[in-house]
């Protein structure tokens, strides 16, 4: 009988993921070791709230550590049995087979395995809740940062820019009354009562709630505590206390970045609010931007929240939370314009003046546009209708459907069992997209994803002026470039980094899930000469808010039909039950049904379109 890395024989009925995954990091670590290397698991930085400048400090990190921003609380949706929306999660010990189906599996095994390697990666997390103690379980060896600011400059900076009702943070506030008011929850109830409160009160309990649970996850683990008012006064000196955690930061030049200036600034979406995201004004002083009554509406709802948490929690937990929400004293009051709470409309796009089409660069024909949110719904449309959908058990397979004041630009209507895009932004470039989404488009297209080192050649002598990056604009910017047409590529860098057709060799994985390069800049990435070459890699599985695709052809590739992409990718996810052997080559077999990584593999070269079905291209 065949044993595999999880020491479960195959076949049985007994699956247990978790052991899985202490498996398999096992395996991987001793071929690090077999190799004269270890295995670090990643940094986790976590917020006891949003906007706490975790931004700030994973872009610090940028240069010597590669990041992911909140993959946890964002890639998997509501159906998930660990999401942080899920009211019906369960802890990560719990989790069985019967939840997640077997794509479900391999997505929790190779987003954790994936994270660990021979240098260490940053995971940023916040507002994690009742999913804190589930993320901790997958990484129980990781160090932690904890990155708080005091419930007065939250609410600041909240109220500035409306995101309690951007955000939907009723909603949340909501989420947290019902998940509280039975089952294993039910003693947090205390700090979040249904008494519909203001927005303020209800934002600040909100904070308090998770620094509870963040306090409590952490009770007797070291924890590095990086406070929002004390990175104002001295970044350096922040950076510097990480080393406790992260000794190979110790010493390590370079953690900054560098922002472009002096660009014009292209027209935007009506909603795309100044500075959200932005790091690149450093604060000289801590200003909360509120009236003496609202910040005396914050401080007495932190002190009666402080009250009753200390009833239910042991001393030390309850001075630890208590200790990353202070802070206020440190704030100088100041008036502000307030932004109103109607919806803005969606902005009216002109008609395209660039047509999308391939524009012969040597030998390779490259597509001049990235690929927009309409063009990926078009694909979602066929493959659904074809019998495969976007994401299994709350695991992205596709895409990652986002609320669009979260930046999600494709929705599901499952009445209609139809994707579409937010209005305002069909001619936007897709992000949110996985590597298997976008084989998948280039596929169907009739083309290919570009190797790393195509990228490098095509834009050696391009990465003088990058458009959009480094925070210029709070967000993408439409496909067609000012000033280029019809014969030119478009954000040729910046804009979007792309997804690769290659990766890291078999050596690099050390026995984890295969992974492939991204290249580039994006708006929320550097746009230096050395951040666009920078090596970069994900897992299939991954994405971000900052990953698109860019297409190329070389002449061997035909356009794939849907079903034929849908039938293989559903045999993929079939033999996924079988747990044995490398998680490179389960991640392999995937690779090779939508058309490997060579120029002359692709998927449409070896299938002819079925009855009835349409090419593309």
């Amino acid at each position: 009988m065949v044993t595999s890395v999880t020491g479960q024989a195959a076949g049985t009925d007994v699956l247990d993921v978790m052991a899985e995954i202490r498996g398999r990091t096992a395996a991987m670590r001793s071929a690090a070791f077999a190799r004269g290397m270890s295995l670090l698991p990643p940094l986790l930085m976590l917020g006891t709230s949003e906007r706490v400048g975790s931004n700030w400090l994973s872009d610090t990190l940028r240069p010597v550590m590669d990041q992911h921003n909140e993959p946890f609380r964002q890639q998997p949706d509501a159906g998930h049995p660990l999401s942080a929306l899920n009211p019906q999660a369960v802890p990560a010990d719990e989790v069985t087979d019967a939840l997640l189906g077997t794509y479900g599996r391999h997505w929790l095994v190779t987003f954790v395995t994936s994270k660990y390697g021979t240098t260490r990666q940053g995971v940023k997390e916040t507002n994690l809740f009742f999913a804190l103690a589930a993320l901790l379980a997958l990484f129980p060896d990781s160090p932690v940062a904890v990155l708080s600011r005091s419930p007065v400059g939250v609410v600041s900076s909240f109220m500035r820019s409306g995101l309690f009702t951007r955000w939907d943070y009723r909603s949340r506030y909501r989420q947290m009354v019902s998940m509280t008011q039975s089952g294993r929850h039910r003693r947090y109830a205390v700090l979040v009562p249904d008494d519909d409160p203001p927005g303020i009160v209800a934002l600040t309990r909100l904070q308090v709630l998770n620094t509870v649970l963040l306090a409590a996850a952490l009770d007797g683990q070291d924890a590095v505590h990086i406070p929002y008012e004390a990175a104002v006064r001295s970044r350096d000196q922040v950076v510097a206390g990480l080393a406790r955690a992260v000794p190979e930061l110790a010493g390590r030049p370079g953690m900054t970045r560098t922002v472009p200036s002096g660009l014009p600034s292209p027209p935007g979406p009506a909603d795309q609010a100044e500075g959200i995201y932005s790091t690149a004004t450093a604060k000289e002083e801590l200003v909360a931007y509120l009236t003496e009554a609202e910040a005396a509406g914050v401080k007495e709802a932190t002190s009666a929240a402080l009250a009753a948490m200390a009833s239910m929690v042991p001393a030390p937990v309850a001075g630890r939370a208590a200790a990353w929400l202070g802070g206020s004293q440190q704030y100088r009051l100041a008036d502000a314009v307030r932004p109103g709470t109607r919806a803005p409309a969606p902005s009216r796009q002109p008609p395209m003046q660039t047509r999308p089409g391939y524009i012969r660069r040597g030998r390779l024909e490259w597509r001049n546009l990235l690929i927009t949110n309409a063009e990926f719904a078009a694909m979602l449309n066929e493959l659904e209708q074809a019998g495969l959908a976007s994401s299994h058990a709350g695991a992205p397979l596709l895409a990652c459907q986002m609320p669009h004041q979260r930046g999600g630009r494709l929705h599901y209507d499952p009445d209609a069992r139809r994707w579409q895009a937010s209005e305002g932004y069909e001619r936007h470039p897709v992000y949110w997209v996985t590597w298997t989404g976008a084989a998948a488009f280039a596929a169907w297209d009739g083309a290919r994803l570009p190797r790393r080192d195509e990228l490098a050649e095509l834009t050696a002598r391009h990465t003088d002026l990058v458009p959009n990056a480094g925070y210029r604009f709070t967000d993408v910017t439409p496909v067609t470039e000012p000033g280029l047409g019809d014969g030119d590529i478009h954000h040729l860098v910046g804009n979007l980094q792309v997804w690769c057709s290659d990766g890291p060799g078999t050596e690099e994985l050390c026995e984890g899930p295969a992974t492939r390069w991204m290249y580039g800049a994006a708006w929320n990435t550097p746009g230096t000469a050395e951040a666009i070459h920078q090596p970069r890699w994900r897992h299939l599985a991954g994405s971000s808010r900052g990953v698109g695709i860019r297409l190329v052809r070389d002449g061997a590739q035909r356009p794939a039909a849907a079903g034929e992409i849908a039938r293989r990718l559903s045999a993929w996810i079939s033999g996924l039950s079988d747990r044995v052997g490398p998680l490179a080559a389960t991640d392999e077999q995937l690779i090779q049904a939508l058309g490997g990584s060579q120029p002359d593999a692709g998927l449409g070269t070896h299938v002819a379109a079925g009855p009835g079905e349409t090419r593309h291209g």
